[in-house]
């Protein structure tokens, strides 16, 4: 099923990095962790201002996470896809 069309109740039970997983897989196309992120919480319902407070602790996710690649360019992706 796509990401986007799930209902909020069923993307609260995952965890943002999955929900990032399923961004990357279904758009193809790497992100910065600000795009990443903000996209994620857009899904959620997370205001800005929460958004600003845990973005960093999803980037240590991000990075602790062997599913994503950092590139050259800043933008996060797939592992699998390189």
């Amino acid at each position: 099923m796509n990401i986007r069309q799930m209902p909020l109740e069923e993307l609260e039970l995952l965890s943002y990095t999955d929900i990032a997983y399923e961004i990357l897989k279904e758009d193809k196309k790497p992100k910065t962790t600000p795009e990443l992120f903000k996209e994620v919480c857009s899904l959620l319902n997370i205001n800005e201002d929460q958004m600003m407070d845990m973005i960093g602790d999803f980037y240590t996710n991000l990075t602790t996470d062997k599913r994503f690649i950092l590139l050259d360019d800043a933008k996060w992706d797939l592992k699998e896809l390189h």
